[in-house]
């Protein structure tokens, strides 16, 4: 189940959504946590962008009668390590990091002793 991309996804989130869902089955639950994971890597993009200084303020609505109202985060810092850390942990669930340990080629059956014993002798 690829599932379609959840609606309001930025640049960042849309490109881990596509990354992630290209070529894998997800479940309907699998499918959840990667949602929230894809808002949660938009929420630190727009978190570094505060902390860089690229923008003053989270959001901007405009009022109705023109005026305009700014939601700013004071603590941006510490919401992006609590936000990373979120990410981290739902990246984990998803067990999207698992590398599975190599497996080793097939080996030829040793024999007996007496087997190895006459290898030997003929190599001799």
């Amino acid at each position: 189940m690829a599932g379609s991309r959840p609606d309001g996804l930025g640049e960042r989130g849309s490109a881990l959504w596509d990354e992630l869902t290209t070529g894998r089955v997800w479940d309907a639950s699998g499918l959840v946590l990667l949602a929230e994971a894809c808002r949660l890597a938009d929420r630190l993009e727009q978190l570094d962008r505060l902390l860089r200084g690229d923008v003053d303020a989270w959001a901007r609505i405009q009022v109705v009668n023109g005026g305009e109202l700014v939601i700013q985060v004071d603590a941006a810092m510490s919401e992006a390590r609590l936000t990373a850390g979120a990410l981290r942990q739902l990246l984990a669930q998803l067990r999207l990091g698992e590398v599975k340990a190599p497996t080793a080629p097939p080996t030829q059956p040793k024999g007996s002793r007496l087997d190895e014993l006459s290898r030997a002798r003929a190599r001799r």
